[in-house]
């Protein structure tokens, strides 16, 4: 059973239309971050919806089922009246924290729900509530799909029920028949609750009699046979043929009543099953999660979902943990029907039994969905089970597959009834026949979870069943893992079943990415629901010098002890193309493609722009490079709502210079537009950024481009620019301005202790500032809400704006600190620098501004030898055809080395004199602009090592 997922990519789908205010306050820990997995669209998720979960610590600002907090007001009064509800109104907190097994009990009053009454940019606004730091989590309501197959009408026969005998069934109902005390609670379209074979076995809840009266005062009135929550009645019938008779061979798949001599069978025997309506009439699932939930406030032990999408997120998971800890109901769930590679929901999250399906000979059915979140296989092509209007069909999905294997847990239950619903999914899972031999299914190796169900060994054999949860990652640096970390990994194993008397875990993976160091570990003799971790002895792995950037590695644990032998597989993304840059008072993240602060989109990978622990002060950010207004290469938004540009290709990937050269903290890259078609300029650009943790240089972080034309025109009117969607605190009260005295563009908060952000140009060269009022029309300025065309682009890298934010509080704004134009010929270069500046005030940003430029203007030479070897002169610095080098106070010039930030030589000067007291002029018209070191060997004393700037 999966107990841990590793989340490997944030992928983005937007949705692009009005922006709302992010409120945050000073001194805030790391906030986290949503991402629309990828394929979602506009269809798949509840229009104007989102949940919300308060954080348990801030319980009492939920006050009479609202949320009672300014900052969540100011928000919502930004949205034209949005409506805010307790998603489940009728639940309490739980009494105890934890379960007996030490699981987290999951508190659903403190879940709400937020209609509103507009379209919504839903990235921003769910990741500004959660800037708010009110809440555990934000997310969309995802609007979920049945997983049946095509409807095959046939005749009514138990021989018609191959999967009976595939499960071992016959076998199985010799030992046990099921109990009727369990209860399979199916979350679906209703059921036909008179149909001949499903009337015996419904769960009745007698102590509510249909009579108008909730008289067990659960908060639903007359909830005998179940519940409709899709139309909130107590009739949970099916509401027509088709796919609306969905849930009704659903129920007889699991829990048709058995040797009644009246149409089918099905694995569940004796087990009864809850109807829970989940739908509207006209079909639609929205009720999904709900349904869970209210089956296991039923008292539902297992819990079938055939239904899904590919959104997650973590309100489907926590009500998944609800249902496990809390209830300690086992949720099964359908794999999917899309014949993908892909993760669906909510079989795929943590504490389901996914189920794919396969057919009459073992093999994959051809509609079924495979992915190393499948825990398990069960038959699920051709299944005849009962209809609509007391009938009976064939159908095929892995709906029919996951109700199948719901049945088998019925009989486990019933036979172990003391067992947790952790205990019950992994009893179902080990406990498989591996169909990995069959013919047909070598091209889904370990994609079909254990193998496929079968009811009697899982009633007759004893196993261990461990599996490694709490993972932890760490390369004890920066936590971005890249080529040459070394990868500590831990965490815990807990065995839910049979004793371990020398249990032995190894890692492995056939990726060429990452080469194993310590790749075991002993765990010994494990009792049942015992738990031991790897904490004193982790597992290592090195990333190799030829990973990808981005490789997805896949791991393997094997389990092994005696007879015993078991497999788990998690993914890991390493050789991530960014680096955190986190030494001093900002934390932020440098990409391999021109972006800044996220590597993707909606602030997906990497920490944002943080200052002081702040939550991230930025939305969007990263370089922009023109000639002309249709010329504009980038990595940022694009020219039409929710598009983004992608011009940008790394062709070095980011990496940390050790030992640094020039700061404490040195990366270096190289990127090109190559990705920008018919439009490209043809640049090639070497990115390098500098970071100090001193004290006068800790609040800003120094990027620098030197830009080369690589194509065969000249750059006539050259801008390149950093664009920044700055989001400070409480992002609608925003504004932006100019210092012409540091060259810097800045924008700040305008509520109380307001932070500061600004960019400033560092370089010689004219500068150019445009702010952007970030709100529908441009306020007078670029209008960002039909999109940021490539002509909106150089405008606002080649003409001046100096404000935004308008006269009051301020709003959403946006700012371009850029130099420019210049003239690039072929082959010649650009060296362009700028500050990432963050304060407490703007006389705060304006003397890290100053002390930034000094830092980047002034070379330091270090004597590492003789200390009164000090006097130097180095003219010019910066420079562009020779520079020379004068020692006024020593014992004379032996040898010079010049190199580049990455350490190869460009030029060598030998002297015999040993009073050599200036060097030749030293040619530099080859080199292209940047920053150089300069290795000066004494004739006596030593050796000094210093910098110079190379600029053209």
């Amino acid at each position: 059973m999966k107990i841990y997922r590793f989340a490997i990519l944030f992928l983005f789908a937007s949705f692009y239309s009005m922006d709302l205010v992010a409120v945050g306050e000073d001194q805030r820990p790391s906030i986290s971050k949503f991402t629309m997995p990828a394929g979602i669209t506009a269809a798949d998720i509840a229009p104007n919806l989102v949940i919300l979960k308060v954080k348990s610590e801030l319980r009492e600002i939920c006050e009479s089922g609202k949320i009672e907090h300014s900052e969540f007001h100011n928000i919502i009064s930004q949205l034209g009246g949005a409506v805010v509800s307790r998603r489940f109104p009728a639940h309490s907190a739980p009494q105890t924290e934890r379960t007996a097994e030490g699981f987290p009990l999951v508190d659903l009053t403190l879940i709400y729900r937020v209609q509103f009454n507009s379209d919504i940019h839903i990235e921003k606004t769910i990741n500004y509530l959660l800037a708010t730091g009110l809440f555990q989590y934000a997310e969309p309501e995802y609007i979920q799909q049945l997983t049946s197959g095509v409807f095959t009408p046939n005749d009514l026969n138990i021989a018609q029920q191959y999967f009976l005998a595939k499960i071992e069934a016959y076998n199985g109902w010799n030992i046990q028949k099921g109990d009727t005390n369990v209860v399979i609670g199916i979350t679906d379209t209703g059921t036909d609750w008179d149909h001949p074979d499903l009337v015996g076995n419904i769960k009745y809840n007698y102590a509510d009699p249909i009579n108008g009266l909730d008289d067990d005062n659960d908060g639903y009135i007359d909830n005998f046979r179940g519940w409709d929550l899709g139309n909130n009645d107590n009739n949970p019938m099916v509401e027509g043929g088709g796919q609306l008779a969905h849930g009704s061979h659903v129920s007889g798949c699991a829990a048709a009543s058995t040797d009644n001599t009246t149409g089918v069978a099905s694995p569940g025997f004796r087990c009864k099953f809850l109807p829970v309506k989940i739908s509207t009439t006209s079909g639609s699932l929205i009720a999904a999660y709900d349904g869970i939930t209210y089956a296991a406030d039923m008292g539902c032990q297992i819990i079938n979902c055939s239904w899904g999408s590919t959104g997650g997120g973590q309100f489907g998971q926590d009500v998944v943990n609800y249902a496990t800890f809390n209830k300690n109901s086992l949720v099964i769930a359908a794999a999917g029907n899309n014949a993908s590679d892909q993760a669906f929901y909510p079989a795929a999250f943590d504490n389901v039994i996914s189920v794919a399906a396969t057919n009459s000979s073992d093999v994959k059915a051809g509609f079924s969905n495979y992915h190393r979140t499948v825990d398990v296989s069960a038959p699920g092509d051709n299944i005849y089970s009962t209809w609509y209007n007391d009938t009976y069909s064939f159908q095929g999905g892995t709906s029919m597959a996951a109700p199948v294997a719901a049945g088998v847990a019925g009989i486990i239950k019933s036979q172990f009834p003391t067992y947790t619903a952790s205990q019950l999914g992994e009893k179902l899972r080990i406990t498989c026949d591996n169909i990995y031999g069959v013919p047909g299914n070598g091209g889904f190796n370990q994609k079909l979870g254990r193998g496929r169900v079968n009811m009697f060994r899982a009633l007759t054999e004893t196993s261990p069943a461990v599996r490694m949860i709490n993972m932890a990652f760490t390369d004890n640096n920066d936590n971005a893992f890249v080529s040459n970390d070394t990868i500590r990994i831990t965490g815990d194993f807990i065995n839910y079943l049979a004793a371990t008397t020398n249990l032995n875990v190894t890692l492995s993976t056939t990726s060429n990415a990452v080469s194993i160091l310590d790749g075991n570990t002993v765990v010994g003799a494990l009792a049942t629901l015992a738990s031991a971790n790897n904490n004193a002895d982790p597992f290592t792995v090195k990333i190799n010098p030829s990973a990808a950037a981005n490789s997805t590695v896949t791991f393997k644990l094997t389990f092994s002890d005696g007879t015993y032998l078991d497999e788990q597989y998690f993914e890991l993304v390493v050789n991530v193309d960014y680096i955190n840059v986190a030494i001093n008072d900002i934390a932020t993240s440098i990409t391999s493609k021109g972006r800044l602060c996220y590597n993707g989109l909606a602030q997906a990978e990497g920490l944002g722009f943080k200052y002081k622990n702040s939550a991230s002060m930025v939305y969007e950010a990263g370089l922009m490079i023109g000639n002309n207004a249709t010329q504009v290469s980038d990595n940022v938004r694009g020219g039409s709502a929710g598009a983004t540009d992608s011009d940008f290709l790394s062709s070095i990937a980011i990496s940390r210079i050790i030992p640094s050269i020039v700061s404490e903290y040195d990366l270096y890259g190289k990127f090109n537009d190559n990705a920008a078609g018919a439009t490209a300029l043809s640049v090639l650009v070497t990115h390098r950024t500098y970071a100090w943790s001193t004290p006068a240089d800790r609040q800003y972080v120094i990027v620098e481009y030197s830009i080369k034309n690589t194509g065969a025109s000249a750059l006539s009117t050259l801008h390149a620019g950093i664009f920044a969607d700055w989001d400070i605190m409480n992002y609608n009260l925003n504004k932006a301005d100019y210092d012409t005295g540091t060259k810097m563009g800045y924008c700040w908060s305008t509520e109380a202790s307001g932070l500061y952000a600004g960019i400033k140009l560092l370089t010689t060269g004219p500068a150019v500032h445009y702010a952007i009022d970030n709100v529908t029309g441009g306020a007078g300025g670029i209008n960002m809400f039909d999109g940021y065309s490539t002509a909106e682009k150089f405008q606002s890298l080649s003409t001046n704006r100096a404000t935004a934010g308008g006269a009051g509080t301020g709003n959403d704004v946006i700012d371009v600190m850029s130099t420019g134009p210049y003239n690039l010929l072929p082959g010649d270069s650009i060296l362009v620098a700028f500050a990432l500046l963050a304060a407490d005030s703007l006389p705060d940003l304006i003397n890290s501004a100053i002390a930034a430029q000094i830092k980047h203007d002034t070379p330091t030479f270090t004597n590492n030898l003789q200390p009164n070897i000090t006097a130097y002169a180095l003219a010019p610095n910066p420079a562009a055809d020779q520079i020379t080098l004068r020692i006024t106070n020593g014992d004379g010039i032996q040898k010079i080395i010049v190199r580049d930030l990455i350490g190869n030589i460009v030029s060598t000067q030998q002297f015999n004199a040993n009073n050599r007291l200036e060097s030749s002029p030293i040619d530099i018209t080859t080199l292209p602009p940047g920053l150089y070191m300069m290795e000066v060997q004494g004739t006596r004393s030593g050796k000094w090592v210093g910098k110079f700037v190379i600029n053209k």
